[in-house]
C-alpha cells in the first residue's frame, strides 16, 4: 500500500492514484485489457470472475469479486459485481471508462455512484508508472466511495497486481 500514492481532491470530485510497477508498458497493457485481469483484480481475499470481456471502445467488462477468504468475517461469501463501459482507447497509452456498481446480471444499480476513470501508462525505462484518475458525478457519490474504503482495496489491487507480474 505505501507504493500506491492517493490524491484526494473533493473539491474536483476526484481521485488519483499513481505508482511505477517493475515491468514494461506492454506487459502491464496485457494484465489490464485481457482476461489476465482475472488474475489478480480486487483485493486481498476476493477472487474475480469475468462474465464479459470487450475491451474496445463502445464494449465493456462485466465482471464480479467474491470473499473467498473466511478470516474477513461477515464479508467471507459476499459477492459485489461491476461494470466498466469503455468510452475510449488509445492502446498503449491509455484508456478511459465508466465504471458503475452492478448485478450478476450485468444491471447497473443507480443506487450507486458511477465514475469516470483514465488510466494512463507511462513508460520510464522498462518500468511503467501508471496514474488512474477517477472522477466522480458529484460530491455525495465521493465521500460514500471514499467512506467504503476505495483507498485500501484499491492499494491492495494493485499489490496484486504487481505480485502478479513478478
Amino acid at each position: 500500500m505505501d507504493d500506491t500514492k492517493f490524491t484526494k481532491d473533493r473539491a474536483t470530485k476526484s481521485l488519483k492514484m499513481e505508482r511505477v510497477f517493475d515491468a514494461p508498458r506492454s506487459r502491464i497493457w496485457q494484465a489490464f485489457t485481457t482476461d489476465e485481469v482475472n488474475q489478480w483484480w480486487g483485493p486481498r481475499g476476493w477472487k474475480t470472475t469475468s462474465k464479459h470481456m470487450d475491451f474496445t471502445p463502445g464494449g465493456y467488462w462485466h465482471y464480479g469479486m467474491k470473499c473467498v477468504d473466511e478470516s474477513q468475517g461477515e464479508w467471507f461469501g459476499q459477492e459485489s459485481w461491476g461494470k466498466a463501459e469503455y468510452l475510449e482507447i488509445d492502446e498503449p497509452n491509455k484508456f478511459v471508462y465508466k465504471d458503475y456498481f452492478a448485478d450478476a446480471d450485468g444491471r447497473v444499480n443507480e443506487e450507486m455512484p458511477a465514475t469516470t476513470t483514465t488510466m494512463e501508462f507511462i513508460e520510464e525505462a522498462g518500468k511503467t508508472r501508471i496514474i488512474s484518475t477517477t472522477v466522480f458525478e458529484d460530491e455525495e457519490g465521493y465521500d460514500k466511495v471514499i467512506a467504503m474504503g476505495v483507498e485500501q482495496g484499491s492499494a491492495e489491487t494493485w499489490d496484486r497486481l504487481s505480485e502478479h507480474l513478478q
